[in-house]
């Protein structure tokens, strides 16, 4: 069996489905599953994280967003479930969208893209740290999570998302 070059690894995509889209017009958690969400161009219409700004509630510091979209696995949900024995559901860890396929996504970098449904295509800008309000359902869910928390994303190109959407993960190049 051949092997592949670095070059051509980089250019492997996976494929899986989206399982929930979520929103809130307030900030923490949960978000509310959708039958469908308009993601414009700072994120999911009518989301509290949709704007061209982002303000750090800790500090009060006010920057760019590059966080439009915040993208969590299901197989990271189901796994805090079995490990803490609780009962995660869609929204509850304020992700917008919740994905199936794409495995826990802590190998997802910077500049990798996500292309959603008819059309929509997400440039990943990190990956999503746990924060404090996911304490409310489990005291160590947050650090049991912390590498698989999902991932934050700024929007390229708009579109409509719903449940049983496909998915597609595609690695940068160098």
């Amino acid at each position: 069996m051949p092997t592949q070059t670095v070059k051509e690894q980089s250019s492997i995509k996976k494929l899986g489905l989206i399982v929930a889209v979520s929103l809130s017009q307030e900030r923490g958690v949960p978000k509310y599953p959708q039958p469908e969400a308009q993601v414009g161009q700072y994120g999911l219409e009518g989301d509290c994280h949709a704007g061209p700004r982002y303000t750090n509630l800790r500090t009060g510091e006010e920057k760019d967003s590059r966080r439009h979209v915040t993208i969590v696995a299901q197989e990271a949900l189901e796994e805090m479930n079995t490990a803490l024995g609780i009962s995660l559901l869609p929204g509850d860890l304020a992700e917008n969208v919740l994905v199936r396929g794409l495995g826990d996504l802590s190998d997802v970098v910077a500049g990798d893209r996500l292309l959603l449904g008819d059309g929509v295509a997400l440039e990943i800008t990190g990956q999503n740290s746990p924060c404090s309000n996911l304490l409310r359902y489990h005291r160590r869910l947050a650090k049991n999570i912390y590498g698989k928390r999902g991932l934050i994303a700024k929007v390229v190109t708009t579109g409509r998302l719903r449940p049983g959407d496909p998915v597609e993960l595609v690695r940068h190049s160098d």
